[in-house]
């Protein structure tokens, strides 16, 4: 099979709790614009988008578009959908109801002291707090506290939450499993759906994949990559989902660590003194803890799928991707109060790294670009066929932990680009809080779809590389 020259489309989806509705703006702002621009240069036949990747609400939010498409077999009407289930998980907050509330707030913040917060702001602090007690019914429900029983301390308690009206939020606008595939001759390619997830034992990060693997099932390999007597066995621990993501699987991907429980997924992980694979039940952490933004992710699973699934052994479909960032890198003034101070720190913990990530990933395929040239060169000035393949086919130094041993021709097939990034950042304003992520309010869900509607087309805070 030959090279793909038409460039493919990513949308990258960070997670953040009820930041998840910025991401419903920006999505309804792109369709918008990209169909538009799409039907006026006489585009036919080409999907909105080839993959949607997410973690945490970012999860959520891909598997409800994708299952809409699929169900569908349309994007038109997918932001709708989207806007939808943002709508189904706000909730009136108790404030909302008190007449004047906010009005206080103001005359002390405008009148007493410019250190007071703003109206609206100690309408979110106080909305978030409420629901981080009371819960919100289509999103998370508080469990019995736990009290400290292994130090005897008393101000250790540990609060915590189900996730289950979550999921069933979830299921009642996403129909499941979702398994997708790419399809050369039909007139709407299905999208992939990449989740990430987290095995708390093992500390590796997972992703979950709707498009099939070179052997033709669905499953997610993950961990040490074992070699046992010469012989390759595989990685370490597999997840089989044939039939395509669950979702329990999104729910793994969005498990927030500590507010929410483990999500238990069975696993078959190899046992080196049986020599056989064996059925385990393994828990799962939100995928933010180490990968809030999965660009990497996203390209190595692109590439290898052209590569392995379609045979395109020289150059795999150019990406172009769009990065909805809920969570800013920059801020313009540093905080000096409590709250703040938590604020700004959660952010730098889950912002968009990519930047780093897409330049190590642009100077691997410039060094591959760098070796075919180098063997051309080799091969005009009379190297020998059989010195050039002698080296390709020799093994790589460096594989056998997370990466399956291979050529140094391995490296050098099924090159992938980089195309145009897309950067749209959500910014914080005075008004914002540390516990933003809890805010479903009805009022909050709203200005956050939007701000995030309003920046993606007026591009203010669109960045491009």
């Amino acid at each position: 099979m030959g090279r793909v020259h038409d460039d493919q489309r990513a949308l990258v989806l960070q997670g953040g709790g009820s930041l998840g509705a910025y991401e419903a703006g920006v999505y309804q702002a792109i369709y918008e614009r990209i169909t538009k621009t799409d039907r006026e240069k006489g585009v036919k036949g080409k999907p909105f988008l080839n993959i949607v990747a997410g973690t945490s609400i970012g999860a959520i939010n891909a598997a409800v578009i994708v299952s809409y498409v699929v169900e569908n077999g349309t994007w038109e009407g997918s932001s709708e959908r989207l806007n939808e289930f943002w709508e189904y998980l706000s909730k009136e907050s108790s404030l909302d109801r008190i007449p004047g509330f906010t009005d206080w707030w103001d005359y002390l913040h405008n009148n007493i002291h410019s250190g007071i917060s703003s109206g609206e702001a100690a309408r979110r602090y106080y909305s978030a707090k409420e629901f981080s007690i009371t819960g919100v019914h289509t999103v998370f429900s508080p469990l019995i506290p736990l009290v400290d029983t292994r130090f005897f301390d008393p101000l250790k308690i540990w609060y915590r939450f189900d996730s289950e009206p979550l999921k069933r939020s979830l299921e009642r606008f996403a129909k499941f499993p979702i398994a997708t595939s790419f399809d050369e001759k039909s007139s709407l390619p299905q999208p992939r759906l990449l989740l990430v997830s987290v095995d708390v034992a093992e500390g590796a990060a997972v992703v979950f994949d709707s498009y099939e693997t070179e052997d033709g099932s669905r499953k997610s390999e993950y961990g040490k990559y074992i070699t046992q007597n010469g012989k390759e066995v595989g990685h370490k621990h597999i997840i089989r989902y044939n039939d395509g993501i669950t979702s329990q699987h999104v729910i793994a991907s969005a498990s927030v660590p500590i507010n929410f429980s483990y999500t238990p997924l069975e696993v078959e992980s190899y046992n080196s003194n049986s020599a056989n694979y064996e059925k385990n039940m393994r828990h799962f952490w939100d995928g933010g803890i180490m990968s809030n933004t999965p660009l990497t992710q996203l390209v190595r699973l692109h590439r290898l799928y052209w590569l392995k699934v379609k045979g395109l052994r020289d150059t795999v479909p150019k990406l172009e991707i769009g990065i909805v960032n809920v969570h800013p890198v920059k801020q313009d003034t540093i905080p000096w109060d409590h709250d703040g101070v938590i604020n700004r720190n959660n952010d730098i913990t889950f912002s968009d790294r990519t930047e780093r990530e897409q330049q190590a990933l642009l100077l691997v395929s410039d060094y591959v670009d760098l070796a075919r040239e180098l063997i051309k060169i080799a091969k005009d000035h009379g190297a020998k066929d059989d010195v050039i393949n002698n080296l390709l086919n020799k093994k790589t130094m460096n594989h056998g932990m997370a990466i399956k041993p291979r050529k140094y021709s391995d490296i050098l097939v099924g090159q992938f680009e980089i195309g145009k990034v897309i950067r749209i950042n959500r910014k914080n304003d005075e008004n914002t809080i540390s516990d933003k992520i809890f805010d479903f309010s009805y009022k909050t869900i709203r200005q956050l779809r939007e701000s995030g509607y309003n920046n993606s087309m007026d591009l203010s805070d669109v960045e491009f590389s």
